[in-house]
């Protein structure tokens, strides 16, 4: 019976060592046994999108390539933005103009993300610093929905965006998905012509983002940051990364216009207080090629619960 429960023992002991073999299990090497003999945590990787084991968007910095960019200068109602703003961001002088920006990115990272966005951009101020902030952005990309809600805070929402080319220039769409019958959100026309008035651009300057993490429980605050992109670059710089990092820099390819802006109302999304819109001046850039630099991280100026 000894020799019987002996032998019982031995078997299955090779069947867990061959167990462990199989499943590519090891003992963990020197380096790892003393990172875990002083309390350390094994090392990996600086940047992790989370979760781990399946990523929803590339490590940064990303790269966009050839991005084609349709630049609207509007003017909404006087005190329209106050609603829309994220405290503690607040309107510049009159709070009137904004820039619609719409971007058609072909790929990013080389890993063949085909990404259009329709952002409302206005320019705002924060304690003494002046920046633009994104009111709302439309984007028909989980990948840069994730991304840009996750680590900066972009007011992004996923939306059906169609650019069709004209004879005379561009139709842009944007339409609510399809757990919401498809109703439509915007459309914009742009028509290329070379009897322009020149018109002068408000200098939107970094990016100033409210970044909000929700409690997860009724026990916990909300978190809060104010999230700069482009704050660490230098004034006049020509470095190649820009505070707005999906317009295209000049090129050959670039076109002046006229452009006409539809907005409407969906179940949470009231884009109507915008108008009547009044449209300044309307421009496109088309950069071929990669884009230089990349959308890196941005800098947390301030953060608080609430």
């Amino acid at each position: 019976m000894i020799k019987r429960s002996a032998l019982f023992i031995a078997i299955a002991g090779i069947c867990a060592i061959l167990a462990i073999s199989t499943l590519g299990c090891a003992p963990p090497d020197n380096n790892e046994t003393a990172a875990l003999d002083n309390n350390e945590k094994a090392p990996r990787e600086d940047f992790v999108p989370s979760p781990i084991f399946s990523p929803p968007y590339p490590p940064l910095p990303h790269h966009f390539s050839d991005i084609h960019t349709i630049q609207i200068l509007c003017r909404a109602p006087k005190g329209a933005f106050k609603q829309a703003l994220a405290p503690p961001l607040e309107p510049v002088e009159d709070g009137d103009l904004f820039i619609l920006l719409m971007a058609w990115t072909p790929d990013v990272e080389k890993q063949g993300y085909n990404v259009h966005e329709i952002a409302i951009n206005a320019p705002v101020r924060w304690n003494d610093n002046a920046g633009q902030t994104t009111l709302i952005e439309y984007i028909d990309s989980d990948m840069g929905l994730i991304a840009g809600r996750e680590i900066y805070g972009w007011p992004k929402k996923m939306a059906i965006i169609n650019w069709t080319q004209t004879e005379t220039g561009w139709t842009v769409t944007a339409n609510k998905m399809q757990d919401q019958g498809g109703i439509p959100l915007m459309k914009v026309e742009y028509t290329i012509s070379e009897d322009t008035p020149e018109v002068e651009w408000p200098n939107m300057g970094p990016v100033y983002l409210v970044r909000r993490v929700p409690p997860a429980s009724l026990s916990t605050p909300s978190f809060n940051q104010i999230v700069c992109v482009g704050c660490s670059i230098p004034e006049g710089s020509a470095l190649p990364e820009s505070s707005d990092p999906l317009v295209a820099r000049p090129g050959a390819n670039d076109t002046k216009g006229f452009a006409t802006v539809q907005f409407f109302d969906g179940p949470h999304d009231p884009l109507t207080f915008l108008g009547p819109i009044k449209v300044l001046d309307a421009k496109m850039s088309i950069m071929e090629g990669d884009m230089p630099g990349g959308l890196g991280l941005g800098e947390v100026m301030d953060q608080w619960e609430e």
